[in-house]
């Protein structure tokens, strides 16, 4: 799912170094905007392609690679490893949440990878790109917060305390190479989450939640503003509820785009900030207060009904004030029967009787268990759960979340509450400055239909995700997702582009 903002983790690690190294070259990647975005094999080999000669002309001494999601994975191995092949002195070294606690599966796979950073990657980034300019190798010194490998062993580097936030640089836009080609400012206003729900992977990096200081705010947003030709902002929180924030961004002239818990968001927030709210994301990913509770997301029937509550009257507040919402759920949740699924159902329902101009989308999906994760630990003790148990690069999808639910069940249930989404004029224009291809399936992409100017070549193998091209695919939307509209509530696997 391309969405037409900066890398934000390398924004603000490459930043920090460049406020201490002014003198340092530092370019950041963004391939889908440098480079496009491949839609076939062919495609993804022109693009590598490209890249390694740029990288041949650049002559770095070292290439650090963020890889955020498990989706990723693969590529950015296959990635590693061609980089190495094309220069072997080339010093790799990844970060994020998926080499963070992957790491021995990583090294495991491939020789390709020098070092891996785990956790918030701007003190150790700094010291990599410190000893590499000196000409050292930084697997004999150490690098805080890190793994690596030799010779079939791990070796880890004493772990420090989290990143002082008050030591956060600001964001420096010129490093990257079409600075104005990007329609979303992302920004992160804190980092880490306490709740600790049992499928997400947060808690292994930032269990607790810190603050950016807000001098250091106002200067980034006042700068991103003025340098960029966009004025919406999308929350990379792990849990925004930096509300006290909302007067600056108006003052500045943005729109906010963010995601919350339902047990968070103060309602009577919304119609005194609505002109600058440009799409609430309720994290709900169920109404069954059994569910909730095996997620960890609710404490006990009194803080379930608050939860339900609140997720009403911010959902009816929004559709009042005509702001676009998206509700997130997850279907088939390990120990989920049909009675759970049907109390979702029905709780989208009574939502669905709201309707205005702002529109809503219930953005569901089937649950994923992935290694390492405290859902992963716990499905054992659940008994005639059936799960594709493909380890740390594959799927993991629960197929049988117990005895009497099948797979096709819960496909059913997630056809039914998309179905129940409400898409308006308002609804689409914001969605599609966000996310141009939500939820397409992936030969949509390829559509006849599109014009040649979406694309980097007559082969239509790269799309061109930059200025008039974007602008254009966006336009072609609205029948584009008419027609596809079946596959948009289908498997997450259809929206997959395959090689």
């Amino acid at each position: 799912m391309y969405v037409p903002a900066y890398p934000l983790p390398l924004m603000e690690v490459g930043s920090f170094v460049k406020a201490n190294l002014p003198e340092i070259d530092i370019e950041i990647i963004s391939i889908p905007v440098d480079l496009g975005l491949p839609l076939n094999q062919e495609g993804k080999e022109e693009i590598y392609r490209k890249l390694l000669q740029d990288i041949s002309n650049l002559k770095p001494k070292g290439i650090g690679i963020s890889c955020t999601a498990i989706a990723q994975a693969e590529e950015v191995i296959n990635l590693c490893e061609l980089i190495k092949a094309s220069d072997p002195e080339i010093f790799i070294f990844l970060g994020g949440y998926f080499p963070t606690i992957y790491y021995e599966e990583i090294f495991a796979r491939t020789s390709a990878v020098d070092l891996i950073v785990i956790g918030e990657g701007e003190i150790p980034t700094l010291k990599i790109v410190q000893l590499l300019e000196k000409g050292k190798n930084p697997l004999n010194e150490d690098v805080p917060n890190s793994a690596w490998g030799k010779k079939g062993k791990i070796y880890l580097t004493n772990k420090r305390e989290r990143f002082n936030l008050k030591q956060k640089a600001y964001i420096k836009l010129e490093l990257l190479r079409y600075p104005k080609a990007y329609d979303i400012l992302p920004y992160a206003f804190s980092r880490g989450c306490p709740y600790q729900c049992n499928f997400c992977m947060e808690e292994f990096i930032r269990p607790q939640r810190k603050e950016v200081p807000p001098e250091i705010i106002l200067r980034d947003l006042s700068n991103l503003s003025q340098e960029s030709n966009t004025h919406t902002l999308l929350v990379s929180d792990a849990l925004f509820q930096s509300f006290k924030i909302l007067p600056l961004i108006r003052s500045l002239g943005l729109k906010i785009n963010f995601e919350t818990r339902c047990d968070v968001l103060d309602p009577s927030i919304i119609s005194k900030y609505s002109e600058i709210l440009g799409i609430i994301a309720l994290g709900l990913e169920s109404a069954s207060y059994e569910t909730l509770r095996r997620m960890n997301k609710v404490r006990d029937r009194v803080h379930y009904q608050k939860y339900i509550d609140n997720a009403v009257a911010i959902f009816k507040e929004a559709v009042s004030n005509e702001i676009p919402i998206m509700v997130f759920m997850i279907a088939g949740y390990p120990g989920d029967t049909e009675k759970n699924l049907e109390e979702s159902l029905n709780f989208a329902k009574r939502l669905s009787e709201y309707k205005g101009p702002g529109g809503f989308i219930f953005k569901i999906g089937e649950c994923r268990v992935y290694p390492k994760t405290k859902l992963y630990k716990d499905i054992i003790s659940i008994p005639n759960l059936i799960f594709d148990n493909d380890g740390v690069f594959g799927q993991n999808i629960v197929r049988q979340p117990s005895k009497d639910l099948s797979f096709e069940t819960i496909l059913a249930y997630i056809q039914k509450i998309f179905n129940l989404s409400y898409s308006t004029p308002k609804f689409q224009a914001t969605i599609v400055n966000m996310m141009p291809f939500f939820r397409l399936p992936s030969e949509a992409l390829l559509d006849p239909f599109i014009p040649t100017i979406c694309y980097q070549d007559p082969k239509r193998s790269i799309f061109n995700v930059r200025g008039p091209s974007l602008e254009k695919f966006r336009e072609l939307l609205p029948n584009l997702t008419k027609k596809y509209r079946e596959g948009m509530s289908d498997q997450r696997s259809r929206r997959n582009l395959t090689w």
